[in-house]
């Protein structure tokens, strides 16, 4: 079991500063992370609103890359519809050379309306093109000379002048929302990343995606168990989770803020166990149990909704003094 902070970059004109500073604030946050013992530190891509302040994650990770020496870096995700993944092929082997090999690259089609409209793309057809683009990036990384004949792209006999650092595989991990696309995913052999507050009614509901993903992993070939990615809101309180104002304003100001997403309340995201929130007693049995449906590899969402810096801080602390030491791996199951 593994614990990483992620962070979606909502932005907000009435709480934060202006961009380049909030850019250093969460550039601070990928320090914290690396100071205080997390795994990763993981950034979303978004385009065109302020939904997500960082349209290239790639960009700013190799930034975060010259200023931490152990933290693994990834995007959650990188959105291959919108690029050529040639192009992205080549941003990843130059993380992975400045980080020296520390990328855990991250990728998915994207689903959000208005960033498909603003490259002149249609989702319908989404999903073909990141088989596609998949396809191509992971040629383009294995080093060699290749080419590419596809409806999509067409990639003339070319060879990457950069590779993964010490000439590694990378292991793409592949965002889903569906337990079809878990079992898929699985059986291809990649890792998954999952936003259950997007994904699922209720945290519970996790488990047979997971398992599904598991049973297509078994039928992989490959060994190991495979990597299961979940995203979950955190805050640590010296107050209980129904009496903890500070969570429940910036969830509710996060949440309100996201597009074609249902905007649970504070208190039905609890009821759903999609969220952590309350004190280091309730958050490590909230995450526990998000632990129990199959996942080995928390990313925590802890800036979210302008949450004060002081907020932020003592829950990344609390997390790594108080929580982490008592969660227990997750006894997997396959369906």
């Amino acid at each position: 079991m593994k614990i990483s902070i992620f962070t979606v970059c909502d932005y907000y004109a009435d709480a934060h500063p202006g961009i380049a500073d909030y850019y250093s604030m969460q550039m601070e946050l990928a320090d914290w992370a690396e100071e205080l013992g997390y795994e990763g530190f993981f950034m979303a891509e978004h385009h065109f609103h302020p939904y997500g302040l960082v349209p290239d994650a790639l960009q700013m990770l190799t930034a975060i890359a010259m200023r931490t020496e152990r933290i693994k870096l990834g995007p959650a995700i990188s959105v291959l519809p919108f690029h050529n993944p040639v192009k992205v092929a080549e941003q990843f082997c130059v993380l992975d050379q400045v980080s020296r090999g520390r990328v855990i690259p991250g990728v998915g089609s994207g689903y959000l309306q208005h960033e498909f409209e603003g490259f002149n793309l249609t989702p319908a057809d989404k999903r073909q093109r990141f088989d596609e683009a998949l396809e191509v990036m992971e040629k383009a990384m294995r080093g060699k000379r290749f080419s590419h004949e596809g409806e999509y792209f067409t990639v003339p006999k070319t060879r990457l002048n950069v590779e993964p650092y010490e000439r590694r595989k990378l292991e793409p991990k592949i965002a889903i929302l569906s337990e079809l696309a878990a079992y898929h995913v699985g059986k291809r052999g990649y890792g998954i990343m999952t936003v259950p507050y997007a994904t699922v009614d209720t945290i519970d509901d996790a488990a047979p995606l997971f398992a599904n993903y598991r049973k297509g992993w078994a039928e992989s070939g490959k060994e190991g168990e495979g990597d299961v990615f979940a995203a979950i809101h955190t805050h640590i309180s010296d107050k209980e989770w129904d009496k903890n104002q500070v969570n429940r304003d910036h969830i509710e100001k996060y949440v309100y803020s996201r597009l074609y997403a249902k905007h649970s309340t504070y208190d039905e995201c609890m009821s759903r166990g999609v969220i952590a929130s309350g004190t280091v007693e309730q958050v490590t049995e909230q995450l526990q149990r998000v632990l129990n449906t199959g996942v080995n590899h928390l990313k925590l969402l802890v800036d979210y909704g302008a949450m004060p810096r002081d907020e932020v801080r003592q829950t990344m602390e609390l997390v790594m003094s108080d929580v982490a030491p008592n969660l227990e791996d997750a006894k997997l199951e396959v369906a």
